[in-house]
């Protein structure tokens, strides 16, 4: 596929979706182009179009990608193929062991590339990471604490079967992070985004633990939600 045509789905995967000013802003690009390769992905089946009616003003048109954009854009089914046959290796049938042992695996793969103590910077590296994996793609600040975000589901087929390939990524968000996390929402169950929760040790104040630390499994009931500046 052309290259620019790459750059506009990943966007548009990355974002949950976007309009052709967003992608005109955010890639450099003229409108005349944006709009010429917008028509070619949806031509593809890569792309859907909607309007989006607003108080004021005309509708204005956003531009979301379909099963098969995502897909063809972030798509980890061999990845998680090769780490369940491992499972297999093992030994592992139950469920919740075959989760922990895909977060295991994971967090394996990954662990020396997350070493910020600070937490706003470890989540940061935490989003880095596993935005190799599909796991994530983005991160804010929020009243409620750190909300980490995916628009797009690395492996959607799988997830649409069983639970257990959710929880294991939130798992392996748990351990890269150090801290308690909670999934409230999921594209599976309809939500348009995946979110996760990271709350805050009480009594440990802005710096953490490792993956490798016993202080990062603190019970999550003695936790609560802090706020923090962006990174």
């Amino acid at each position: 596929m052309d290259s620019t045509r790459d750059q506009l789905l990943a966007h548009i995967v990355d974002h949950g979706g976007a309009t052709v000013a967003d992608l005109c802003e955010s890639l450099g690009l003229a409108d005349a182009t944006v709009r010429r390769h917008l028509d070619r992905l949806q031509i593809d089946g890569l792309l859907t179009m909607r309007d989006v009616r607003q108080a004021t003003g005309r509708p204005y048109r956003m531009y979301e990608a379909t099963a098969v954009g995502v897909t063809r854009e972030r798509d980890h089914s061999a990845e998680l193929a090769t780490r369940l046959l491992g499972q297999m290796k093992q030994g592992h049938s139950d469920v919740d062991d075959v989760a922990r042992g895909l977060a295991d695996a994971i967090v394996a793969e990954h662990r020396n590339e997350v070493s910020a103590r600070d937490m706003p910077a470890r989540i940061a590296e935490t989003v880095a990471v596993l935005k190799t994996e599909g796991i994530l793609d983005g991160w804010e600040s929020t009243e409620q604490g750190f909300l980490l975000l995916n628009h797009a589901c690395p492996y959607l087929s799988a997830a649409d079967t069983s639970d257990c390939v959710c929880e294991s990524d939130r798992l392996a968000i748990e351990e890269l992070v150090g801290a308690a996390v909670q999934q409230v929402g999921s594209v599976v169950q309809g939500d348009g985004v995946c979110e996760y929760i990271v709350m805050m040790p009480e009594s440990s104040g802005p710096e953490i633990s490792g993956p490798d630390s016993a202080a990062t499994k603190t019970d999550p009931n003695t936790r609560e939600n802090s706020r923090d500046e962006k990174g």
